[in-house]
């Protein structure tokens, strides 16, 4: 259910201007040139766990149209009924007390907003806050408990120590509290990693994904991203055969979106096999065998030659039957001209080719060839297989007459390397 928690701050009581005017609004010039302001606070969509009065030890802070700090306050009740400012433009700002981490335990919200001060005049703004976290809670069915004598579960959302999110054992106990997790960068799939050991001594070792677009239904202001406001409940119920043996698992995810209070299934569904620990066990794919690099010849071209060469022929196929982890590409050149360049697209996109850029995941990289006209994708985390387009390439090298090698360092989600590289060489 939805609701507004609004602060009764009050509204200015009506003033005659022409026989009852304020003293902040007599004498010199500098003091006609202020207005009032008065403030409101309120949740969009606020957890249960808020409290109406608890809104009221938010800080707010009023910022000035150049960023400088014009009026600060610990807390919104220390905020007077008004207050009065020189005529301008200015950011209010609003939030949970302290600093939103990666990791609470507790839903963090945060708001601004911006107005206007006219002379003379009462300008009433209200900072709606939103929560800037999502919640990630687990939830085991009845017969998860009497299977299971020992389990890990850990959720990874791509970013670096991610795999902490989410981290519930035994110890937890059966109903283990959620965690507020902030999503940093745009994150479009979720890794849900189980480990469990059964009563009779089955090991279950099993990964999952979530992503949005599984949803069984969506709004019209979906977007494919997690983020603030979303939560997500894991339900995880084993499964028996025939026999009345415990033989595989499901994860099941419900996820209620952002702006919406509807839960909706996410179908994850799939059933995951129990290893009998006295069964022969596959090993895992090592070395050059987990992870192909299908690598081009050299290519060669004159100077201002780029539209007479197949882009395709700088595709290089990067296959890893693990999963991706990394893709590290290190440009190496003859030409000074060419470091100058590629090192200028470290400064303008903060992708570094010349000391080594990362690849998987890397928004940073669509963006740079986006404006480059020469659009391409990056791989997510998990991604089995990617095409890194270094035909993309060609209309900037073609210009830069030298050798240009690129180097490229394939890391698989465990910890197999691969490497190699491919020459270009543009003819005066």
């Amino acid at each position: 259910m939805k609701f507004k928690n609004i602060l009764p701050f009050g509204l200015l009581a009506i003033v005659s201007l022409a026989s009852c005017v304020s003293e902040e609004f007599k004498g010199s010039k500098e003091s006609a040139e202020k207005g009032l302001m008065a403030l409101g606070v309120s949740l969009r969509n606020p957890e249960a766990t808020r409290a109406k009065s608890q809104v009221s030890d938010f800080p707010v802070v009023v910022y000035d149209a150049e960023g400088k700090v014009v009026k600060s306050y610990n807390t919104v009740d220390d905020v007077p009924a008004t207050e009065v400012l020189n005529v301008g433009t200015y950011t209010v700002e609003s939030h949970t007390p302290g600093v939103l981490q990666k990791k609470m335990t507790a839903p963090y919200y945060d708001g601004t907003e911006t107005m206007e001060i006219l002379k003379n005049t009462t300008t009433d703004v209200e900072v709606v806050c939103t929560i800037q976290n999502s919640r990630i809670e687990v939830a085991y069915d009845p017969e998860f408990m009497s299977v299971f004598t020992d389990w890990s579960i850990t959720l990874d959302d791509g970013t670096e120590g991610a795999v902490t999110a989410l981290a519930f054992t035994k110890t937890d106990g059966a109903s283990p509290a959620p965690i507020y997790w902030y999503f940093e960068n745009e994150v479009e799939r979720l890794t849900v990693n189980f480990r469990g050991t059964t009563k009779d001594g089955n090991i279950v070792s099993a990964t999952n994904f979530i992503s949005k677009d599984q949803a069984n239904e969506h709004y019209d202001d979906d977007h494919q991203y997690f983020s603030g406001g979303d939560a997500i409940v894991l339900n995880f119920k084993p499964a028996e055969a025939n026999t009345g043996e415990v033989t595989t698992i499901t994860i099941n995810a419900t996820v209620t979106f952002e702006e919406h209070t509807d839960d909706l299934i996410v179908e994850i569904t799939d059933d995951i096999n129990i290893d009998d620990p006295d069964e022969p066990q596959d090993p895992p794919v090592t070395g050059d065998d987990a992870i192909t690099l299908s690598l081009p010849a050299p290519i060669s071209f004159p100077f201002l030659g780029a539209a007479t060469v197949d882009k395709s022929l700088g595709d290089t196929e990067i296959k890893a039957e693990n999963g991706l982890k990394s893709i590290i590409v290190k440009i190496e050149s003859t030409s000074e001209d060419m470091i100058s360049s590629v090192g200028k697209l470290n400064t303008d996109y903060g992708v570094d080719f010349i000391g080594g850029a990362e690849i998987v995941g890397n928004q940073q990289v669509v963006t740079l060839f986006n404006d480059l006209n020469q659009p391409l994708s990056v791989p997510a985390e998990g991604d089995k297989e990617y095409v890194f387009p270094i035909g993309n390439f060609f209309q900037l090298l073609q210009v830069l007459v030298g050798t240009h090698t690129f180097n490229l360092t394939v890391t698989d989600m465990n910890g197999n390397i691969k490497t190699g590289k491919v020459t270009i060489t543009i003819t005066a």
